[in-house]
């Protein structure tokens, strides 16, 4: 029934057999009327250019959800759920297992700030995401601001790969033929199993470290020699940048999946998500240019000043323990030299007395 500009909707047929090629309407988008043809029971859908694309329930619809913006919800509701729970688990495991370690050698200066450093190389010193480790309530805005801006950039293309064949704003790729002289509608894409692997290598080397880098952090945050406000800055800061990446990861595949027709056009479409990812450094530079010493009064690399003095009370105490051990050792070594002394005027008055005899 394609090709033949009808409009309105298509009646139900009850079809004993179905295949992809069995009702094929003019129902898909752009259509040739203001409102396109209504056809629940089609299996494949034209639009005005003679292209089509079949339609299927989508596996997120098959699960029960509405589109990908829900199942995108659920899933990293439930990842971090998840993540949550089980730092929560360690955490409380660590404590009961270092429960006689003292804290003093817990959070001794010289380790805090290794972790400090730490913190930051894994999160990045040149991007946004490191204010979310200083104390800077500032900085945590900066940093939250510049994440809220990815996200929403990111959910257009998340918006857009949406398979709903009645939405002609969709950027939907049809990519089926239906030929009159054919009984079978044939696929016509040129996207190739060669194209995801070139996919695969770019999003590793993009993302692969970003998500290392933030599982690790994520874990580290929950050792028992942090503070508590720097075990919550560690564990928000390596939680948003494992999520940042693999939401972008996520975006980036279904939009493949429903917009390239070819291998270039799935590095491109990569090249242009990706882009995204590089705000937060983007930012960062911005900042710095505007007013450097203001964005390290913001970050990790400042110390407090209450916390730079109990590193010094800590340094005093520890060099006066030593000094005072010195003292000690000096005045027993002091008395051996003093008893010495008298052995040696003891022994010289007797060998006078006996010179003066002789």
């Amino acid at each position: 029934f394609h090709g033949n500009r009808i409009s309105g909707e298509m009646p139900t047929l009850d079809w004993k057999i179905k295949d992809l090629s069995s009702y094929v309407t003019d129902c898909g988008n752009p259509s040739d009327f203001d409102v396109s043809l209504g056809c629940d029971e089609c299996t494949m859908c034209c639009n005005a250019q003679g292209d089509c694309h079949k339609q299927t329930d989508t596996l997120v619809k098959t699960m029960g959800l509405e589109d990908y913006f829900v199942f995108t919800l659920v899933l990293f509701g439930i990842l971090l759920a998840f993540v949550c729970a089980w730092a929560f688990a360690f955490f409380a495991y660590g404590k009961y297992k270092n429960q006689d370690v003292p804290s003093e050698s817990v959070h001794s200066p010289e380790s805090m700030d290794a972790d400090r450093k730490y913190a930051l190389d894994s999160i990045g010193d040149d991007s946004t995401y490191g204010l979310i480790l200083g104390k800077s309530w500032l900085g945590w805005a900066i940093a939250l601001v510049t994440i809220a801006a990815q996200i929403w950039m990111l959910f257009p293309f998340v918006k857009a790969a949406e398979i709903d064949l009645s939405d002609d704003k969709s950027d939907l790729r049809y990519t089926w033929k239906c030929a009159r002289d054919q009984v079978d509608c044939d696929n016509k894409i040129d996207r190739t199993p060669v194209g995801w692997v070139l996919y695969g290598i770019l999003m590793a080397a993009h993302l692969l470290k970003d998500i290392i880098n933030g599982w690790k952090l994520t874990v580290f945050s929950i050792r028992k020699r942090h503070s508590p406000h720097y075990q919550i800055r560690f564990f928000v800061g390596g939680t948003l940048l494992w999520s940042i990446s693999l939401f972008t990861l996520f975006v980036s595949t279904i939009y493949n999946h429903a917009i390239a027709s070819t291998n270039s056009e799935i590095i491109i479409n990569s090249v242009v998500i990706l882009f995204i990812t590089d705000l937060d450094e983007l930012f960062f530079g911005i900042l710095m240019v505007v007013n450097s010493r203001w964005v390290r009064r913001m970050s990790i690399q400042t110390t407090d000043p209450q916390e730079e003095l109990a590193n010094e009370i800590s340094t005093l105490k520890a060099e006066l323990g030593t000094s005072k051990e010195a003292i000690v050792r000096l005045t027993n070594e002091g008395v051996d030299l003093r008893e010495r002394l008298s052995n040696i005027e003891a022994i010289l008055e007797n060998g006078g007395i006996c010179f003066a005899s002789f």
